[in-house]
């Protein structure tokens, strides 16, 4: 499916803050916003949409006054799970263990310093974010990177299983060990222990890494994240301990630092008594107990600073962010309204987060249903909070728009707002969002007996630094059971009006700086928050029909044969309509099913001209609805229901995506029967999905990933816009709808060339009955087809392009080769190899030596279809003055690969890392795997159980010859990132 720029992944930057940034931003002035008379209400009837106007904004409403509920419990404390083990030593450390088996043979270790950038004193800023990166580059046991190499060894791969994060208020190393040797787990608390009490933070190391952060500065601040941040932080923070407190430290800040400072920072705040250590996984508590103490306990207990008052009060004042941004290309509005965060680990505070969750949901849904309707001046409305620090909350919601429709967004949304201050809630619409919430924590129980070791650690991480809940799985249940079961339409308004009037919001506008002059100012956005509050806003009359069953259940096919799955246990169903069907249970996750369905074929059979139709289809038919009901009317069904099913047209398969939970496993078959017999694609949920692309469509190279990818796939294909990441404007102008709806149904026409794999956890015998009638009925009768090779030949020799995009000194490196060869199961997994081989040289040799990137990005992936063949590529952001350098030390470092293959570490960390990875699982992963397999009947299933013992039997001269036939050094594609500059 072509990968395009959703709305919803753009805005959740909003919600997944990476907390060290900090970036540089910029604001200029913008239009009035339009001035409106009255506020538009949408109501529908009978399945028709209409708009009733408000009374005059003359007429000032009075705002009913909200107070927060009292109960008899609101102070009782929530209980501690029993199941984990929480001391303390006599230097004051704090631990947590707890025994688990999830993925099993592998552990979780944490390190918690209770100290971020809120505690630097002067002269110290950014000091610890430098310490956290200096502890990964020496201490007394383990100098330099030794410390990287040991873990390494071990099969841990530095970013996935060793890392580390800073924010304002704490310091968080992470490692993931297995436990399958016995001196593994001492090493690994052994190392957390160094971490804690043995930092040397060497002069010379010291030097080195302020590259490497200088690049991490780059990196995350300029671009429009950064920019973004920036003025989010700018403005949340204002007034509170936090204001000027940045983890991300510039490079002047950088390069000014001094040891002295970085060792006073760890010296003051690395003590035992703030700290705490986390163990979670497949291991005896008692030993592990006994090993904490051992390795812990003689470090010396010793004062220091006291914690910092870090309590932020409400905002006195509405305050407002536009950022017009030459990169962005969506334009949206934001609402954050920032207030205290409630003391954690109560019943009470748990029945005011739950209720002023319900009310936010209700006010997103009420959103989203109007933008369903049509008529709305935005799309795509959803949640919004900036979770920054821990003293403070920031909930809200957002919505995307046309740059001349944000004014008209922005009185939306305040004013959506406003209707729930002086109206409050329905009873209808709350029992609908008590359904989703309560559906979400009967997975969560229900899933519980399956809860991986990484999530207990990160919970115990979230209580030691915040108090967060940590209660039993039954009783954590049980409890916020008992609460939505007592919640009532009086308590949310009244939470919700208390906590909302106790503050005010952040506006944000965001749009292309092109439309800067339709983007509102800060005094229109004021206006608008004015007129608003003065405004008799109406009620909402909800008269939406809603429906209680998706289709009656045929009658079950027969199963025309049962054969196995060569070299598994498994068995591959053969319904009489053709359809083929694996039905895998696991406990890997409970109470969760995953469901993929694929078939040969893909857009590579139609007309080029039928391209931008057929690579869009897909997300159309997805926010459409299906059969008889739209999209809303699908929502109200599935409220309460956690179950999710996408189509998509590739361009060498169409298939179906479904996950869900398993009381749900019923509805997930009826969607993907109904998706297969009765698509629909209608003029909104065209609308949302054109209206998602548009904006990079109109201009490609405004977006630095976009210009890249833009670039490759001019470079490697030419013309064909088959290939191109977004559509043309004039494409997009032209799209067919009717033509679309009609390539999908052919696509999905034949059910007899499809293949289904079930896995997760269900009833084996329920899933077949549920497959022989809603796989069994599916039409079929075509005689099977396969996809077309529809790829030109790129002409050989060495592609060099120079991309301008981006307005940040934030440049980037591409090389991309492409060699066909004949793929076996011995190949592929040395390509599993060749790719760590090459990220660990290219870390060394980059980054560590050079101090020239925060992370190279490398990839080494084979390609089945549409011929058989390997892909590398390598990416390296840094400096834009430093790409031609970083090109040749890539260049040269691969020639030696070439030359010389891998040394026999590198080959033996590769080995260990792999087999560690080989080791885990997904349902994912599983569909995936079996899909491949049942596609291509000539590949062998058993060599899934092979890929350990060919990674091990795998040599240096093997990787070698590998690399020598995939790198050629006359014939690959370099692309440069560079910002734009100025004409002249």
């Amino acid at each position: 499916m072509r990968a395009r720029p959703k709305a919803a992944a753009n805005r959740a930057r909003i919600c997944l803050l990476v907390a060290a940034l900090a970036a540089a931003g910029c604001t200029s002035p913008s239009a009035e916003p339009a001035s409106t008379a009255s506020l538009p209400s949408t109501t529908s009837t009978a399945g028709e949409t209409t708009t009733t106007t408000a009374v005059a904004v003359t007429t000032m409403a009075p705002r009913p006054i909200g107070e927060i509920p009292v109960y008899a419990d609101d102070a009782d404390v929530i209980t501690i799970d029993p199941g984990v083990t929480i001391g303390a030593l006599d230097n004051g450390l704090t631990y947590y263990i707890r025994a688990n088996d999830r993925p099993g043979a592998r552990a979780q270790l944490r390190l918690v310093v209770r100290a971020g950038s809120v505690q630097e004193g002067a002269g110290q800023s950014g000091a610890a974010h430098f310490v956290e990166h200096m502890l990964f580059n020496g201490t007394a046991k383990y100098p330099a990177n030794d410390l990287i190499r040991v873990l390494q060894g071990f099969g841990s791969e530095f970013g996935p299983d060793i890392n580390a994060y800073t924010n304002w208020e704490e310091t968080v190393y992470e490692l993931t060990l297995p436990t399958d040797r016995a001196e593994l787990l001492p090493t690994g608390l052994d190392v957390l222990r160094e971490w804690a009490a043995a930092a040397t933070i060497d002069p010379v190391e010291v030097d080195l890494e302020r590259g490497v952060l200088v690049e991490e500065w780059r990196l995350r601040s300029q671009s429009f994240s950064g920019r973004y941040f920036e003025g989010v932080i700018d403005r949340l923070l204002q007034g509170t301990p936090y204001e000027g407190q940045d983890t991300l430290a510039g490079p002047d800040v950088l390069e000014a630092t001094t040891r002295e400072a970085l060792a006073a920072f760890y010296e003051a705040w690395y003590r035992p008594d703030n700290m705490a250590v986390v163990a979670v996984g497949d291991f005896d508590v008692e030993e592990v107990e006994g090993l904490i103490v051992s390795i812990f306990g003689d470090i010396p207990a010793r004062q220091g600073p006291p914690p910092p008052d870090l309590s932020t009060p409400p905002a006195a004042d509405p305050a407002f962010f536009i950022l017009p941004d030459p990169e962005f290309r969506q334009s949206f509005v934001e609402l954050n309204y920032p207030m205290p965060a409630l003391p954690q680990g109560t019943v009470g505070t748990l029945r005011q987060e739950m209720a002023l969750a319900l009310g936010w949901d209700m006010l997103v849904t009420r959103l989203q249903e109007d933008a369903l309707r049509g008529g709305t001046p935005y799309f795509d409305p959803a949640p919004a909070a900036n979770p920054l620090v821990r003293t403070q909350r920031s909930p809200g919601l957002a919505a995307s728009a046309e740059p001349g429709e944000l004014a008209a967004t922005a009185e939306a949304l305040l004013g959506e707002v406003e209707r729930a201050l002086l109206h409050g809630f329905g009873r209808e619409e709350l029992d609908r969002a008590v359904r989703d919430v309560r559906s979400r924590v009967e997975l969560e129980f229900e899933r519980s007996g399956t809860t991986q070791d990484a999530e207990y650690a990160d919970r115990y991480v979230e209580h030691d630094l915040g108090g967060a809940p940590i209660d039993a799985a039954a009783a954590w249940a049980d409890l916020q059971r008992r609460l939505l079961d007592e919640m009532t339409v009086d308590q949310v308004t009244a939470t919700f009006r208390a906590a909302i009037q106790s503050t005010e919001p952040l506006v944000i506008v965001v749009g292309p700086q092109d439309d800067a002059a339709d983007l509102p100012t800060e005094a229109g956005l004021a206006a608008i928050l004015e007129r608003v509050r003065s405004a008799n806003l109406e009620p909402r009359i909800d008269t939406t029909e809603t429906f209680e069953q998706l289709m009656d259940a045929p009658e079950p096919a027969a199963i025309r044969s049962t054969e196995p799955l060569p070299s598994t246990s498994l068995d591959i169903l053969t319904l009489d309509n053709g359809v083929r069907v694996i039905l895998f249970p696991t406990t890997i996750v409970e109470n969760v099913v995953v469901m993929g369905a694929e078939s040969f074929g893909g857009w590579s059979l139609l007309p080029v001209e039928d391209a931008v139709e057929a690579q869009t289809i897909g997300d159309v038919v997805t926010v459409s609805g299906v059969g008889e009901h739209d999209q809303l009317a699908l929502d109200r069904f599935l409220s309460g229901r956690i179950v999710s099913v996408w189509p998509y047209i590739d361009e060498t398969t169409e298939g179906i995506f479904a996950r869900g939970a398993t009381g749900e496993l019923e509805t997930l078959f009826q969607l993907v029967h109904l998706y297969m017999t009765q698509p629909r694609a209608d003029e909104i949920g065209l609308g949302i999905v054109i209206d998602e692309i548009r904006p990079y469509a109109e201009d490609p190279t405004s977006s630095p990933d976009l210009a890249v990818a833009t670039a490759i796939a001019d470079a490697r294909f030419g013309s064909d816009p088959r290939f191109l990441p977004v559509p043309s404007p004039e494409d997009l102008d032209a799209f067919d709808l009717g033509r679309g709806l009609e390539i999908f149904r052919e696509r999905f026409a034949d059910a007899a060339d499809f293949v289904f794999v079930l896995t997760g956890d269900f009833d084996p015998a329920a899933a077949a009955d549920l497959a022989q009638r809603y796989l069994g009925s599916l039409p079929s009768g075509g005689s099977g087809e396969t996809y077309q090779d529809v790829r030109t030949d790129r002409a050989a020799g060495i592609a060099e392009l120079t991309v301008e995009s981006g307005a940040g000194e934030l440049g980037q490196l591409s090389l991309l080769w492409e060699v066909a060869l004949d793929l076996d199961p011995v190949t592929r997994v040395e390509a599993d190899l060749l790719d760590l081989v090459i990220r660990q040289r290219l870390t060394e040799r980059i980054r560590e030596q050079l101090s020239a990137t925060y992370s190279p990005s490398t990839s080494v992936r084979v390609v089945d279809d549409p011929a058989p063949s390997i892909e590398l590529s390598v990416t390296i952001s840094a400096d834009p003055d430093d790409l031609d350098t970083i090109a040749a030390e890539v260049i040269a470092d691969l020639t030696d690969l070439r030359d010389h293959g891998p040394t026999a570490g590198q080959l033996q960390i590769a080995q260990e890392q792999l087999v560690r990875q080989s080791q885990l699982f997904s349902n994912e992963g599983l569909v995936e795997l079996l899909i491949f397999y049942l596609l291509r009947p000539a590949e062998d299933p058993g060599d899934i159980f092979a890929e350990e013992e060919r990674a091990k039997e795998a040599t240096v001269l093997d990787l070698g010859a590998l690399a020598r036939e995939l790198i050629l050094l006359d014939d690959y594609i370099q692309i440069q990132l560079v910002p734009e500059r100025p004409p002249g």
